[in-house]
């Protein structure tokens, strides 16, 4: 009994991720490289994490997690010295010597090679809209001092996105969206709903008064569902952990109340 807990123990320290045998084509020797977020050992709660966690679990691809931290220099193997010289995280190894950085690079390029189970890319359209659009109008607005309003000019460009984001949704989808029929995640939903999550879930913790507004009910509908997926709800952070997340980025402090998690 003893020798089977030390396996499982030596299993967990060296970031093996206990899969189902799979028999269709995948990534030999998948490693995968995530930043060390505010606890210790655990990934960060950036949604390139999120996404690319979310891709290998409905692919089912047998995978290595490592923990990292660039800043520090803690746990960086050989590879990443010598092939991301610029730090940039997520990062992929696989195929011997097959390096991927970023989490939309490594999908795209597992997805091309690795095709089954197949993934739809969205509907018609789909490429316009990028989740590192929604994540970089966040930063902008929540370090913004202007009010969520037509003053502001992050708000009008985020209330913009979200206005063809609903548009998007009927054009394509009819008025209930892909996802709603199929209860399955395209590689665009997978894109999207991390990076919009973190935006609802923690705005008024760092600038009161965010709200969805009304002119988008059919991207309201969508998120409602998009978050309670199981796939999502898996890897989805905790709210303080988000919050932790964006703390450095917008060099401020918050402080929660005890009973958010």
């Amino acid at each position: 009994m003893r020798l089977g807990y030390n396996r499982r123990a030596a299993n967990r320290a060296a970031g093996t991720r206990k899969t189902r045998s799979i028999k269709y084509p995948h990534p030999r020797n998948l490693t995968l490289l995530f930043k060390e977020g505010v606890e210790e050992g655990e990934a960060s709660a950036d949604p390139f994490t999120i996404e690319l966690k979310m891709y290998l679990e409905m692919k089912g691809f047998p995978h290595k997690i490592h923990i990292v931290d660039p800043e520090k220099g803690k746990n960086l193997p050989e590879w990443f010295r010598k092939n991301n010289w610029d730090g940039v995280l997520p990062m992929t190894k696989y195929d011997k010597e097959q390096y991927k950085l970023g989490s939309a690079e490594t999908m795209m390029a597992l997805e091309k090679k690795f095709c089954v189970p197949s993934m739809s890319s969205g509907g018609m359209g789909a490429g316009r809209f990028r989740g590192k659009t929604v994540k970089n109008l966040t930063l902008s607005l929540l370090k913004s001092v202007r009010p969520y309003d037509d003053t502001n000019p992050d708000w009008k460009d985020l209330v913009l996105e979200f206005k063809e984001l609903d548009q998007y949704l009927v054009q394509c989808h009819g008025r209930e969206g892909d996802y709603m029929k199929s209860k399955k995640f395209s590689l665009w939903d997978i894109r999207m709903v991390p990076a919009l999550y973190n935006l609802v879930t923690i705005a008024n913790y760092f600038k009161p008064g965010f709200a969805l507004p009304d002119e988008v009910p059919h991207l309201r509908s969508y998120l409602q569902h998009a978050f309670e997926d199981p796939v999502f709800k898996k890897f989805c952070p905790t709210v303080r952990k988000i919050v932790r997340y964006y703390e450095p980025k917008l060099n401020v402090r918050i402080v929660l109340p005890d009973d958010v998690v």
